[in-house]
């Protein structure tokens, strides 16, 4: 029996203001990110879904904003670990290693930052954490996770060995919604959904 698993990408940070790399470094929200994310509600169906977490308190603080008190924490949710990358601009990047460094970012799952984690590392946590979701579940669920986690579940979904740019019909700041078979093998049920507006109700 399959079911679904809401995506949604944590509220923003002062570094993702800045175009920082945060990775694995546990940046909180920024104070509009705060403001922005109490205002929000899930999307439809999800009130009220079995709620998961990356650790990291950018995730977990937006998690409790939209109503999710007490997520069940898991490491496999956590951001890629960007190495030297963490707290450097994509010019900083250009500065270090030349222009061309981004045309290996894009090489597919097996670019790995210095002293960090490859994406091809990011789908085997991600694949492990569906899995175990899996296992006799019948209840919808969601997941406070982050870009590379998102981009992750896309390629699993889709067969994109991300290689390439983003595809142009995902926005990372709205919420994915996978159908994920018993096995744990998800596939795309929505793009693009937006967060519901408290005050209103409707999706904003």
């Amino acid at each position: 029996m399959s079911f679904r698993l809401a995506l949604i990408r944590h509220g923003p940070t002062a570094w993702n203001a800045q175009n920082r790399f945060q990775g694995s470094i546990d940046i909180p929200l920024s104070e509009e990110g705060a403001a922005r994310m109490v205002a929000l509600a899930p999307p439809e169906g999800f009130e009220n879904a079995d709620a998961f977490s990356s650790p990291l308190s950018r995730a977990r603080l937006t998690a409790e904003l939209l109503g999710y008190a007490n997520p069940t924490i898991d490491t496999r949710l956590t951001e890629q670990n960007w190495g030297e990358w963490e707290g450097l601009t994509r010019f900083d990047v250009i500065a270090r290693h030349g222009p061309e460094i981004f045309e290996h970012a894009g090489s597919g799952l097996g670019f790995r930052p210095p002293r960090g984690e490859s994406a091809g590392e990011v789908r085997v946590r991600l694949t492990s954490f569906l899995h175990d979701l899996a296992a006799d579940r019948t209840r919808d669920a969601v997941a406070i996770v982050h870009r590379g986690v998102i981009r992750s579940a896309y390629a699993l979904a889709r067969g994109w060995d991300l290689t390439g740019p983003m595809p142009d019909d995902l926005d990372l700041s709205a919420v994915m919604i996978l159908n994920v078979d018993k096995a744990g093998s998800p596939s795309i049920a929505a793009l693009n959904v937006p967060l519901k507006n408290k005050a209103s109700g409707a999706n904003g």
